[in-house]
């Protein structure tokens, strides 16, 4: 066996979509390792001497997922290590990660923070050109573009088994920490017009009090699991229209129409590059178009690139 560590994004966190994340990335890596043995180490969280013990004795490391990449590591860094910790963090390889936001180039600091934490020779991979290009501009030139790894499984074969037509009923998703109290009220009222019975995912913990502040309409409340959405998905006739990325990606695995609602740079970038199905917040014009309209979906998933960086470690 192999013993592997992943930098684990869905430790110490309020967020489910972090889950949608790793179980993507821990299927693509056992893909690769058959029989990897996986130690898991957080990443919203200083790792311990254990976790360095772990780190130095595997034969890789990969950052899996999740925008923890940033232009101002002193400022803000979502990854958590310590400066007298960049040495031993095992040389990772980055796996479908992305960038924290819209931000400047990388400063003298986070440029150097980055080369000498990133593994020096594999490539590392981003999932989206706007994190690509970031990186590159930190004097990074192993990387490649592949996408997010919870898409790299939406195929032209598996898409072609989405559901193109308006469902009775629906799942949403809100944001609580990006919230517009009165748009975000008219958008569960469009869907409540129009959908015969209407699912809600609090994909945080906050999300729940901030839908029921907002809004007093008949929802039934989804039980705060991904296994219990995927289950939705997968057995009671739905759509899903919502601003959770991940909630709507998992909705297209599961074959599923899915259209996102941007609140920030990840959905939009995903979207400039795959062609994923997303819409403004406001635009409740298209949202309304694309509930009662066939939606043709044609994505564009790099598999050639997927590919490429799998390979490297065959």
């Amino acid at each position: 066996m192999e013993r592997i560590s992943l930098y684990e994004s869905s430790y110490v966190t309020d967020n489910l979509g972090d889950q949608i994340i790793m179980e993507a990335v821990l299927k693509h890596l056992r893909d690769i390792f058959p029989m990897g043995f996986f130690t898991g180490i957080p990443t919203h969280d200083y790792p311990g001497p254990v976790a360095f013990d772990y780190l130095k004795r595997s034969k890789y490391a990969f950052v899996g997922g999740t925008n923890m990449l940033s232009s101002h590591w002193l400022w803000y860094h979502q990854w958590k290590l310590r400066l007298w910790d960049l040495h031993r963090a095992g040389q990772p390889v980055l796996m479908g990660v992305g960038w924290h936001k819209y931000q400047g180039d990388p400063d003298f600091i986070t440029r150097a923070i980055y080369k000498k934490v990133l593994h020096k020779t594999k490539l590392h991979s981003l999932r989206d050109r706007y994190s690509y290009e970031k990186l590159k501009a930190n004097g990074i030139e192993n990387v490649i573009y592949t996408g997010c790894p919870t898409m790299w499984d939406l195929t032209p074969e598996h898409v072609a088994s989405v559901n193109r037509e308006k469902r009775p009923n629906i799942v949403f998703t809100l944001t609580a920490y990006l919230r517009n109290a009165e748009k975000d009220g008219q958008f569960i009222k469009l869907l409540t017009d129009r959908y015969e019975k209407v699912y809600f995912w609090p994909q945080m913990y906050d999300d729940l009090d901030y839908l029921q502040q907002i809004s007093t309409a008949p929802i039934e409340i989804i039980e705060p699991s991904v296994t219990a959405v995927r289950k939705v998905f997968q057995t009671a006739d739905v759509d899903y229209v919502g601003m959770r990325l991940h909630c709507g990606v998992l909705a297209l695995q599961n074959k599923v129409r899915s259209l996102i609602v941007e609140v920030d740079n990840r959905a939009a970038e995903i979207a400039k590059n795959t062609r994923l199905p997303t819409v403004k917040r406001n635009d409740f014009e298209a949202i309304v178009d694309w509930i009662e309209r066939p939606s043709e979906i044609d994505l564009d998933i790099p598999l050639d690139a997927i590919r490429q960086w799998k390979a490297q470690f065959v």
